[in-house]
């Protein structure tokens, strides 16, 4: 079984990147550099030998609504991840062979932000656009991903992180926090659906 994993917003804190930070690294923004700017570039591209520093991240209160929520242990924005130490501990011999780890510092601790680099196109006979060019349907060949434990595709911009059974099996053993994990993979607000296998 295949599964999309979404960060839970409504309960808990997103990060952001330090862009003062990224810009002492790489200076302004420009045409020649812009793909090498972690906080815009989303696409599976290997970031260890520009950031050989840990990336400063900060989850802060920005607005009324977010107030009462917390730092999870995981969060997925456009398909990476953010894990806490704990996390990271539990996950890594999973996942390390299908991305790259990079070290992260933030007002817990020490965390690692996760560039899935294992890319896998969709399977054309179950995955189809509406008419305004909005995914309906979403599905992979499973022979196609069974080597992946966590994997992204090039068909919505890389924007959703899908893994395995064995991945959600370890998200739920060990309680971490910060996700909804839904079968249904072309669904951005499994809250909304009877598809959530877990929300933490």
């Amino acid at each position: 079984m295949i599964y999309r994993l979404i960060f839970n917003h409504h309960k808990f804190l997103n990060f952001r990147f330090d862009e003062e930070q990224l810009e002492d690294i790489l200076g302004e923004p420009t045409d020649e550099n812009f793909d090498s700017f972690i906080n815009y570039n989303n696409a599976p591209k290997v970031f260890k030998e520009i950031y050989t520093v840990p990336l400063n991240f900060n989850f802060s209160i920005d607005h009324k609504e977010d107030k009462g929520k917390t730092i999870a242990d995981l969060c997925v924005v456009n398909g990476r991840l953010f894990l806490s130490q704990r996390a990271y501990d539990i996950l890594l011999p999973l996942i390390n062979e299908d991305g790259e780890f990079l070290s992260v510092r933030y007002q817990e601790g020490n965390g690692y932000f996760f560039t899935p680099l294992s890319v896998v196109d969709v399977d054309p006979k179950i995955t189809l656009k509406n008419e305004w060019g909005d995914i309906e349907n979403l599905g992979f060949n499973e022979k196609d991903v069974e080597k992946y434990a966590v994997f992204r595709t090039r068909y919505d911009g890389y924007i959703g992180l899908y893994c395995q059974d064995r991945v959600k099996q370890a998200i739920e053993d060990n309680s971490l926090t910060g996700l909804y994990i839904t079968t249904d993979l072309a669904n951005i607000f499994p809250e909304d659906r009877a598809s959530v296998e877990k929300a933490n």
